[in-house]
């Protein structure tokens, strides 16, 4: 079962907590994009926008989630060379703006850059529950170390990943091991393993 909440952050004084459950998926997902999931890339048309995407109880499901950018390059480069999440979705809209649409444990995630009107990401919290934390942790830390990114300094790399163990924390009303990996501008995904 993949939980997960999604908190943006539109200013000091305005947010939005959007909670949504995926329940009927018993199996783990071993690794960031292993999963089968909604969000493939043949459930795009040749223009890169969804088709009609249905669950198998027709009755309506969550789709994606969209955040906005300021900088899609930084963007690009955590979900292709940290996450190694497809990329299922590219428009470039000349003067308009540009969208990169990746799939990650199953999840839809659009990433927009107004041209005109640049707007940093603020922020968004992606959570998931996984069997092993530590595994995770390995995997994304070994996807810096191999990549461009970690010939970067610490502080340039520090905008694009950083990661986060936290011990016993409390998540409603049980205690989780918990990974935070934190991207550009505010973006983050959690990984929560509970005991």
């Amino acid at each position: 079962m993949i939980v997960f909440y999604l908190l943006l952050g539109l200013s000091a004084s305005l947010s939005m907590t959007v909670v949504a459950l995926a329940a009927d998926d018993p199996t783990p997902h071993q690794s960031s994009h292993a999963a089968a999931s909604s969000c493939s890339p043949s459930d795009y048309n040749q223009a890169g926008s969804a088709g009609s995407i249905q669950s198998a109880d027709e009755a309506g499901s969550f789709e994606n989630m969209q955040i906005e950018t300021s900088d899609l390059v930084r963007h690009e480069r955590f979900f292709e060379s940290v996450l190694h999440a497809p990329i299922v979705q590219r428009m470039d809209h000349p003067q308009v703006d540009s969208l990169r649409g990746y799939c990650y444990r199953g999840v839809l995630i659009v990433v927009r850059q107004d041209l005109r009107t640049p707007r940093p990401t603020g922020w968004v919290q992606i959570n998931f529950t996984v069997p092993d934390v530590t595994a995770v942790q390995e995997e994304l830390e070994r996807s810096v170390r191999t990549s461009s990114l970690y010939e970067l300094s610490e502080d340039e790399r520090a905008k694009v990943v950083r990661f986060r163990i936290k011990p016993d924390v409390m998540r409603g009303n049980r205690k989780a091991l918990r990974l935070e990996v934190f991207g550009p501008e505010g973006f983050m995904i959690g990984f929560d393993q509970y005991k």
